[in-house]
């Protein structure tokens, strides 16, 4: 049986991806990795390991002595978040992206799942029936860092046949974790703010 990896496995959607693979491939042989030391109560019910994407070496290491075969890849600090902090955006969505893609390409790890974003595109990319292939100018450093990304993927698989799967995620939100600073997060937060007795100010324009 394949051992899989989850980074990022406290947020919105590792949440509930470490309950479905661990139902579709056991308990055991799917692990979690996120920064937080204590494991979240939701995904409490298999092996769990505090990871932080930025410790190169540390990742390294892990997937390495671990088998890991297949990375899921999602931690990353979203739009919103993104903005309070450009320069450190760009290092953690970037930085480790290519410690996996190295990871894969020196064949330690045989598939990379990694989610983009609708953010790759931009207000210049036409809104009604977008194509594929078309003109992508993002406006947040989180669109860039996504758009590079896909292209580093595509680099990556082009040149030392790395399996590398992607898709362009539209605004989700999960009520079994914390928004965790996208676009779309205010959908849930409101309601955690009116439940803490809190105002909510939107972060939209």
């Amino acid at each position: 049986m394949k051992k899989q990896l989850i980074i990022g496995a406290g947020g919105q959607i590792g949440t509930e991806l470490v309950l479905a693979l661990r139902e579709k491939h056991g308990e055991e042989n799917v692990v979690a990795g996120d920064l937080h030391a204590d494991c979240p109560r939701a995904i409490s019910n298999g092996p769990y390991v505090q990871m932080d994407i930025l410790n190169r070496e540390k990742v390294r290491s892990f997937i390495i002595e671990e088998k890991i075969d297949e990375v899921y890849l999602l931690a990353a600090l979203l739009s919103a978040t993104a903005e309070k902090n450009p320069a450190f955006a760009w290092e953690l969505n970037m930085d480790g992206l290519f410690t996996i893609l190295d990871l894969a390409k020196e064949g330690a790890i045989s598939k990379i799942f990694w989610p983009s974003s609708i953010a790759v595109f931009g207000p210049t990319t036409p809104k009604e029936n977008t194509p594929q292939y078309t003109i992508m100018e993002p406006s947040t450093v989180y669109g860039i860092s996504k758009q590079a990304g896909e292209r580093w993927c595509e680099y990556y698989f082009n040149n030392y046949g790395v399996d590398v799967r992607s898709i362009r995620y539209p605004g989700l939100i999960s009520y079994t974790s914390l928004p965790g600073g996208g676009t779309t997060d205010y959908a849930v937060d409101i309601f955690y703010q009116a439940k803490m007795g809190h105002e909510f100010h939107l972060f939209l324009k």
